[in-house]
């Protein structure tokens, strides 16, 4: 389930199914040109639509959320849902309170070749399976 309104117009009838938050947070930082932003951005948000499509019906995908510079403010995720996923580029130091939390999972994404459909393909396949590994150990 993506956050829109087309969507949400089952929500209250989805909702004891859907138990997982995956969260795509993105660093901006000002070593990068803008239109470097422009194509992770995009590649993140394609890879976290990904997985939300093969993993549809139990997964709810929020909203890119943004971390700009060395701002360092420190990422929450929602506590009504008892697996969260984050989404981040590998190397990106992102703070999210919950990390080390039961039930909380963070994927790394490479940020090599991000014109290769194949790389995408085998991204989103790895990434997805991990979601499921999480799920399988009972984390909660």
């Amino acid at each position: 389930m993506q956050w829109n309104l087309n969507d949400f117009e089952n929500w209250e009838e989805l909702r004891s199914f859907v138990d997982t938050a995956l969260l795509p947070l993105y660093l901006y930082s000002s070593d990068r040109k803008v239109e470097d932003h422009v194509v992770r951005m995009n590649y993140l948000l394609n890879v976290a639509a990904g997985i939300e499509q093969r993993l549809k019906g139990r997964v709810l995908l929020f909203p890119l959320s943004y971390q700009i510079g060395e701002q360092q403010l420190e990422q929450r995720t929602p506590a009504e849902f008892p697996y969260k996923v984050l989404l981040h580029f590998r190397g990106e130091q992102i703070q999210v309170k919950e990390r080390t939390e039961e039930g909380v999972l963070t994927l790394l994404v490479g940020d090599e070749d991000l014109e290769s459909s194949l790389r995408f393909e085998v991204t989103v396949d790895v990434l997805y399976k991990e979601v499921i590994k999480l799920w399988q150990t009972g984390l909660r």
